[in-house]
């Protein structure tokens, strides 16, 4: 696997090769997903217990999902009102996104809880953080883990567990490249969307997808409060 680069974050956006749609790119720069079969998506409402709040929002740039905050100083007061709800796409070639600021904290119970019956797929991008991670799970049961991410040092840490996928192989051919000292290497912060690509799910049906009706959901009392006291924890250290 490609390691990583500490590249600054405008760098990577400015100069990375288009082999990948631009819009893409930036709405997947910061967001956390799973991508379940289309054979959930019925069952999705009552295995998390979901309420519907609209049915007719657009993906991208949806409120739920995009954060105002400038600094770190007002970052846990403009997370915390997105964190209760989720956001589930249009169709996409067999499989539907479900997107929302708190699968970061709560990927694996979500994940374990849609996989009793069939493959569910978690992914994260935040070139903010610099990181990256996605996951598999199968029978309710984490199969596959991957994380990679720069401490403060600039040192890149990883998790690596369970055995590697076959969509995992050749990912890095089909995302950006980013030139650093003359030489031209996978931007694999964007690994993730590498993944993707191998499951049938383009860059460019991605990108009509985004502008495609989607469906906003409230979790319910109990994981919300369950997400609130994670984060709250998280940001009080």
């Amino acid at each position: 696997m490609i390691t990583p680069t500490s590249v600054p974050r405008l760098a990577i956006i400015s100069n990375i090769h288009q082999i990948m749609n631009e819009q893409v790119q930036e709405h997947f720069s910061c967001a956390d997903w799973l991508l379940i079969p289309a054979s959930v998506r019925k069952d999705i409402v009552d295995i998390l217990g979901l309420t519907l709040l609209s049915e007719n929002e657009q993906w991208d740039n949806n409120p739920i999902l995009c954060t105002t905050y400038e600094n770190a100083d007002n970052y846990l007061n403009d997370l915390l009102p997105r964190v209760d709800k989720i956001l589930i796409s249009s169709f996409i070639n067999g499989y539907y996104i479900v997107e929302g600021k708190c699968l970061r904290y709560v990927y694996e119970t979500l994940g374990k809880r849609l996989s009793a019956k069939c493959g569910v797929y978690y992914f994260s991008i935040d070139l903010w953080e610099y990181l990256y991670a996605y996951g598999y799970y199968e029978s309710s049961q984490e199969m596959r883990f991957y994380c990679a991410e720069l401490d403060a040092t600039g040192n890149l840490q990883e998790e690596d567990r369970g055995c590697v996928l076959s969509c995992e192989n050749d990912a890095e051919s089909h995302i950006p490249k980013v030139t650093i000292e003359d030489e031209q290497i996978p931007n694999s912060w964007f690994l993730p969307l590498g993944i993707m690509f191998n499951l049938g799910i383009t860059d460019a049906e991605i990108q009509q997808v985004l502008s495609k009706p989607c469906s906003i959901y409230m979790l319910n009392s109990t994981d919300a409060k369950m997400i609130r006291n994670i984060i709250t924890e998280k940001f009080s250290l």
